[in-house]
């Protein structure tokens, strides 16, 4: 799945959550697309590859894939 920010900020106050930073605001930045996935099968790793954590899911920047991901949700054992 693909979300705008713009998209998850429609999201978040559905759900419930106040956004009250003012940096939120930037209209570019409303359009940057943001990729939610099913996680990698062997995992994330932390900057020096020797953890590897698991999450059902995972997002990361469409623009900048290699720049790395973030796991959502709980670490999964």
């Amino acid at each position: 799945m693909i979300l705008t920010i713009a998209e998850i900020k429609t999201l978040a106050r559905f759900c419930g959550l106040v956004l009250t930073d003012g940096s939120m605001d930037d209209k570019d930045q409303d359009e940057t697309e943001i990729a939610v996935v099913n996680c990698p099968e062997d995992g994330l790793t932390n900057d020096d590859a020797s953890v590897v954590f698991r999450y059902d899911h995972v997002a990361y920047f469409c623009e900048y894939p290699d720049e790395g991901s973030v796991g959502l949700g709980e670490v999964l054992e």
